[in-house]
């Protein structure tokens, strides 16, 4: 199964997705994760560790565990790792048709640490799409003369890491800045299949490997203000996502930039209060066509207690890049979560809830997710 460029999307992708937006009042979806990442490039990853999404994600600019930006790196004294594993449980109502689904993931694992005095560097990975939804759809159609009824299913099972390495140093007792180079790399197993009912109709399926391959870059700047005020920026840019099945490249497709700042207020060593917000143009997905939406996304949130298990809370809202309206599609979540260090502080364990809600025409989609998340200073 092959396509051509076409702006952007591959010829499957357009047909696929066709398909979707004819049926979309009447089809059964079910998706291992987002359906509102079905008819885009998916759905794009969280660059946060459990501790920043547990505060909306208002921490995540000033986070060093945080994939997002790398000046905070500067500031880490000891060699530090750290994972994370959600499991979500989604609720979807499709058109007054209701369904659940669970999904577990592990979306983050980093290492890093200082090398100098003033630089420090860290690896790992984190999701950057991920592109795993199984669609399900009844109709008919005449055949000989006959109706005779079928079960399309669509389906795709895998995702496009990004594979980050990062630098930072601190330049003045206020200011550290960093750099990172993102490779984007991923597989994805792509199934079309169709069914009859009456079994002497033989089935019809199509089976694609697709491989994704990308480059992006990215920097950050970290001012300390004031005592107990503190500013983040960063910025990034991707290339182009390639997918590649056999030796072919089927779709080149471009990816977004994005930009965002954050502030953090500390008043006392026990309390600190911070907001973000970011900005990623997704439209560059669709070569300016419709399907595909630049998205605004904004957080605030709060930690209280500096002793072994304080209390994080967040709230978060924005856009998504990808709906099968004229207009991005809104989400809003809530969210809280602790923490605990162990053997002297060497060792944490963070947990975290999210409530989160997605909403577009016709579609909404109600999730809880449960986060824990390890880190280790051997």
């Amino acid at each position: 199964m092959t396509a051509r460029r076409l702006d952007g999307w591959t010829v499957r992708g357009r047909v696929f997705a066709t398909l979707l937006l004819a049926v979309y009042p009447s089809s059964r979806l079910y998706s291992q994760d987002s359906q509102f990442g079905v008819l885009g490039l998916g759905t794009p990853g969280r660059y946060e560790s459990v501790r920043a999404r547990s505060t909306g994600g208002a921490f995540t600019p000033f986070d060093p565990l945080s994939p997002l930006t790398e000046a905070p790196l500067a500031d880490l004294v000891v060699l530090t790792a750290t994972a994370m594993e959600g499991t979500s449980y989604r609720q979807i109502d499709l058109s007054g048709s209701t369904n659940s689904v669970r999904s577990t993931r592990f979306p983050l694992l980093s290492v890093a640490g200082r090398v100098a005095p003033r630089l420090a560097v860290s690896a790992g990975f984190t999701t950057y799409l991920d592109k795993s939804w199984d669609v399900t759809e009844r109709d008919s159609t005449l055949l000989r003369g006959a109706l005779e009824r079928y079960t399309d299913g669509l389906t795709s099972d895998g995702s496009v890491a990004d594979l980050r390495l990062a630098a930072a140093s601190r330049l003045t007792r206020r200011i550290a800045i960093g750099a990172g180079l993102h490779l984007l790399s991923g597989s994805t197993r792509e199934t079309a299949e169709r069914k009859f009912d009456d079994t002497t109709f033989h089935a019809i399926q199509q089976l694609a490997e697709v491989r994704y391959s990308g480059i992006g870059v990215s920097g950050s700047i970290l001012i300390g203000v004031a005592p107990g005020l503190s500013l983040a920026g960063w910025a990034r840019s991707d290339g182009r996502l390639r997918a590649k099945a056999g030796d072919s490249t089927t779709a080149l497709t471009d990816l977004p930039r994005a930009a965002g700042g954050g502030v953090l207020f500390a008043p006392s060593p026990s309390v600190k209060i911070g907001g973000s917000v970011a900005w990623r143009s997704w439209s560059r997905s669709a070569g300016g066509g419709p399907g595909a939406f630049d998205t605004w996304s904004w957080s605030g949130g709060a930690e209280i207690g500096s002793g072994r298990m304080p209390l994080r809370l967040g709230v978060r809202g924005g856009q998504l890049p990808f709906g099968p309206g004229t207009t991005a599609p809104t989400e809003f979540a809530a969210a809280a979560g602790t923490g605990r260090t162990f053997a002297q502080g060497r060792a944490s364990i963070d947990l975290g809830v999210e409530r989160l809600e997605r909403r577009s025409t016709g579609l909404t989609e109600r999730i809880w997710t449960v986060l824990v998340g390890i880190t280790v200073r051997p």
